[in-house]
């Protein structure tokens, strides 16, 4: 029944958060469009086929307070050094995401979520949602008392990873503008947050370890995809507590890879599904200490030589190779970035968007 109480009060958050978003963004968009065609258009330039975008989507709504929204950055967080939604908003990305996948929630589990809904919406001053949050905390906490063996229950602890991306603003979204967001955009990490403890990803026994390590596979592949398969083990490890990890140990996270509800490509990345990677046509600056250079997609790298062909016409692909490795804040190239600046050559080559030498 506990995974009743999470779905309660996530439709008690789609109705709030859904009219406090619109009139956050009301002014940003001229009060002509819905929020949703944000979404859209962002999909459209990551080679997203077509979905349904409605308003009262928890995922959709979600999506708005903890991605980078284009050029308007990230509105939601605007005068907040604590980064309240996008925070709290990465930890119920990763509770919806268990509930549509029919994880079951212990009750120390649901609280957790319930309580994380709570302060969102005390956050946002809608104090009659927060009130009906909390009276379907108190029956789970009644729940919680009537167990047999509560000791043995897990209360997750939640923290946040601030991101040190460079916000920038927008005074509106206009076509033009949209069309401007193909190509060169910041890279933004996953917003890192605990949701178990060391013990749990060792022993990775129980049908709810697993459900927590695919929910948070397919979380990160939304936010950072397409991202290295042994990042995405290193961010599960961090979601555990662990600084490091050791070789079993990622063993077993990559296991649940092929289990997620995701896409593994040949070279070794993770992309959500429904995305067309052939259409996806970003390239994310970054600098080797944020991403090491053969964490970068080839994919992404053959979209950054399209971009400077364009930008400068025919080159050598020796002087492509230093122009992409300075889109990428790297001044000199390793033989691994050559070889990986090579590999995403090939690929524009194989798509036909660059000639062949």
């Amino acid at each position: 029944m506990t995974k009743g109480h999470v779905q309660q009060a996530l439709d008690v958050f789609a109705v709030s958060i859904d009219a406090y978003i619109q009139t956050k963004m009301k002014p940003l968009l001229g009060g002509t469009l819905e929020w949703t065609s944000i979404l859209q258009e962002l999909d459209k330039m990551r080679g997203k086929g077509s979905w349904t975008y409605s308003t009262r989507d928890p995922a959709l709504q979600l999506r708005m307070l903890t991605e980078r929204l284009g050029g308007l950055g990230y509105p939601f967080d605007e005068g907040d050094p604590n980064r309240t939604l996008s925070s709290y908003g990465s930890v119920l990305r990763i509770v919806r995401n268990r509930l549509s996948h029919g994880g079951e929630f212990e009750t120390f589990d649901a609280l957790h979520a319930v309580d994380t809904v709570r302060t969102v919406l005390a956050h946002i001053g809608d104090v009659d949602a927060s009130a009906k949050v909390a009276d379907i905390r108190t029956t789970l906490l009644g729940e919680l008392v009537d167990a047999e063996q509560p000791s043995t229950a897990m209360s997750e602890q939640v923290t946040s990873v601030p991101r040190n991306s460079e916000e920038k603003k927008a005074d509106n979204i206009r076509a033009d503008y949209v069309d401007g967001l193909f190509g060169q955009v910041p890279w933004e990490p996953w917003t890192t947050v605990v949701v178990g403890e060391q013990e749990d990803l060792d022993s990775m026994r129980t049908n709810r370890v697993k459900e927590s390590v695919r929910g948070l596979i397919e979380t990160i592949a939304e936010s950072e995809g397409p991202v290295h398969q042994d990042r995405v083990a290193k961010l599960v490890g961090l979601a555990f507590g662990f600084s490091r990890l050791a070789p079993q140990r990622a063993k077993r996270i990559l296991g649940q890879i092929s289990k997620a509800s995701v896409h593994v490509d040949g070279d070794g990345f993770v992309w959500p599904l429904g995305i067309n990677r052939d259409e996806w046509l970003i390239y994310r600056t970054s600098t080797e200490s944020q991403r090491p250079f053969h964490e970068i997609s080839p994919v992404e790298i053959a979209n950054a030589v399209v971009s400077l062909l364009k930008a400068d016409g025919q080159g050598t692909d020796t002087e492509l190779t230093r122009g992409v490795l300075q889109l990428f804040g790297r001044m000199r190239g390793s033989k691994v970035a050559t070889r990986q600046v090579q590999r995403g050559m090939d690929y524009a080559r194989a798509m036909g968007r660059m000639p062949q030498p």
